[in-house]
């Protein structure tokens, strides 16, 4: 069975591939249809079907080895340029054009379409953020030594499980797939056959969700951030749709999340900016947002459960002039957006421009709750210390009151650096596991952003003896018995859900283990070259065996070599060696040295004498 495809054509309703809708909506990146945003991974057997990249990250922004943000593109020799943007307030040299021009054209062509796509006033400025190279005497960390244990709050994961997404067939939530794809099914099926593939796609991870909702539930884990790719190119400008093929199985993911008290969130992506300057980047940032809404609605979650389905964005860049950034951000916000979108917004603070200071004044003002992240806070912190103790001392009561107004439980992020950063850019990174909780409310809804997802969450719950720790096991290395190829009449709902035992934990770096063991394969030139050497080492065993014969010969005769040479002595006599008779003389194998004494016949040709003991 196909990766990434589990039995997609017996879940479809019929409404996806009988039909088409007209209904259309816009990008959920501003360069998403110029830009493939695929990942390297390895292609599934449909190589029509991929994994969302921003489900893959720890979060929205979180920076692996790329650009940390649109200001930034990635060249050949690792060395990050800016990009020439037309600031409010700001002007350009025109060395800086000419030198971000020419390194765009020497860029590979994915690289290169990102650098053309993001030169435009859509993309941030790192000079407003500071300088990306943090001083090696910066000063210590402030930090407030309160740790809310015992933890009573729920704690989640964003968009993707590890071991469920290593399942066979696999759970999740994000396939989605390339642009060629839709073009390709539109030829191969007629129009609106890729508009049909792609809405299969979004089916299967609707119906996906459900199973993640479920095995959260059985390991304590309470807290989910759905992934914005949930439905492909569902908020794209030309091939857009709605949601309508999904509401069932979105309906069925709201009542278990509703029945278990399991939070669900989204967070729109980092290109999702309502206070540019550019309007394109406005609308699609708009559309964008009213796709985030439909999915939550279409959850049918109820009273407090509904309340907590917040959409988190960033204010994005600074574009040279932070108070006429706010400026848009708040025109836009009270003049475009509607009341769904606006009940579910949400603010947070982000490692590159905006601070928490930054942020809480229009959040008071435009009664939008602001989300602490603990890590971003520590890189852009404004005029207060870095460390968790200063932020939440001055601002910890006033960002709990955003909340509190508008009805919603209050959530915060935590995640931490990788080891060893020291400059910015590498502190952005975010550490495959956390190995501490923040100064925060023990009742608190904690999104842990951490490249290893639920094992990140895992770790924390077993240093801590958090409630459900004692329910994760161990996974037996290369081994599972919770796949539906390896079980004899799994049920649906029991694949990828650790059997029994709950072995669903893996060690930092050992992700390998959710996979048999790899058979190592031998390179044909190797395999030669092992054949080459085990038929010289015959050979060689051969020789030394003759050699030891020949020196063998030398000897005295043992008592079986002295009944042969009599036979021989008397066949000689008789003429039959000789070939007197007309047989073919007989050949006697004798040592060099026995060759080199015995004189050679006279007569008849090939005559031997042979020597006899």
């Amino acid at each position: 069975m196909p990766r990434g495809r589990r039995i997609v054509g017996a879940l479809l309703p019929s409404t996806i591939t009988n039909g088409t809708s007209s209904n259309t909506r816009r990008s959920t990146r501003t360069i998403s249809s110029k830009v493939d945003y695929a990942v390297d991974l390895p292609s599934p057997s449909d190589s029509g079907v991929i994994d969302g990249k921003a489900s893959l990250k720890a979060s929205p922004t979180a920076t692996e080895d790329e650009a940390l943000s649109p200001a930034f593109v990635q060249t050949d020799d690792e060395e990050p340029f800016l990009k020439n943007r037309k600031a409010a307030g700001k002007t350009k040299s025109r060395n800086l054009t000419e030198k971000s021009s020419s390194n765009s054209k020497n860029l590979p062509s994915k690289k290169r379409k990102a650098s053309e796509a993001l030169l435009d006033d859509g993309a941030f400025d790192p000079e407003d953020a500071g300088s990306d190279e943090a001083p090696l005497n910066r000063p210590p960390p402030v930090n407030d030594d309160y740790r809310p244990i015992p933890f009573k709050g729920r704690l989640g994961f964003a968009c993707l499980n590890t071991y469920l997404r290593s399942a066979n067939p696999p759970i999740f939530c994000s396939r989605t797939c390339r642009l060629d794809t839709i073009h390709k099914h539109d030829t191969e099926s007629g129009p609106g056959g890729g508009l049909a593939y792609v809405k299969s796609l979004g089916f299967q991870n609707a119906t996906d969700l459900s199973h993640l909702i479920r095995w959260n539930k059985k390991y304590n884990i309470k807290f989910l951030r759905i992934s914005s790719e949930m439905f492909p190119f569902a908020s794209h400008s030309k091939y857009g749709y709605d949601l309508e093929h999904a509401a069932e199985p979105l309906k069925e993911a709201g009542r278990l999340a509703m029945e278990y008290g399991h939070r669900l969130t989204m967070h729109p992506g980092q290109y999702t900016q309502l206070a540019s300057p550019k309007v394109e980047v406005v609308d699609n940032a708009i559309r964008d947002l009213e796709y985030h809404c439909e999915l939550l609605d279409r959850l049918q979650l109820v009273g407090q459960a509904d309340k907590d389905a917040v959409m988190i964005i960033h204010m994005g860049g600074t574009f040279g002039d932070k108070p006429a950034t706010l400026d848009r951000f708040r025109t836009v916000y009270t003049t475009r957006l509607s009341e769904g979108v606006k009940k579910r917004l949400v603010l947070e603070n982000d490692d590159v421009c905006w601070s928490v200071e930054d942020l809480i004044d229009i959040c008071e003002e435009l009664g939008i709750p602001l989300v602490l992240d603990w890590h971003h806070n520590n890189i852009v912190h404004g005029s207060l210390r870095e460390g968790t103790l200063d932020v939440k001392k001055v601002y910890g009561e006033r960002i709990k009151n955003t909340w509190v107004k508008k009805g919603v439980k209050q959530k915060q992020h935590y995640s931490e650096p990788r080891a060893g950063s020291v400059t910015d850019r590498e502190r952005r990174r975010h550490s495959p596991r956390v190995w501490d909780l923040p100064p925060c409310e023990d009742d608190m809804d904690l999104m842990i952003e951490a490249k290893d997802k639920e094992q990140a969450v895992f770790e924390v719950m077993r240093k801590f003896k958090l409630d459900g720790w004692e329910k994760v096991k161990d996974v037996v290395p290369y081994e599972r018995t919770d796949d539906e190829v390896q079980s004899n009449g799994l049920g649906v709902d029991e694949v990828g859900m650790g059997g029994l035992e709950g072995r669903v934990y893996w060690p930092e770096g050992m992700e390998e283990y959710l996979k048999p063991k790899k058979k190592v394969r031998v390179k044909k030139s190797e395999a030669e070259d092992s054949v080459e050497k085990t038929v010289v080492k015959k050979r060689a065993k051969k020789t030394v065996k003759s050699q030891g014969m020949e020196e063998g010969s030398s000897k005295q005769p043992t008592k079986k070599n002295s009944k042969v040479a009599a036979t021989i002595e008397v066949k000689a006599e008789e003429g039959t060696i000789n070939g007197d008779e007309g047989h073919k003389p007989a050949r006697v194998k004798k040592t060099k040295k026995e060759a080199a004494t015995i004189p050679k016949a006279k007569g008849t040709r090939g005559e031997k004498h042979t020597k006899v003991w």
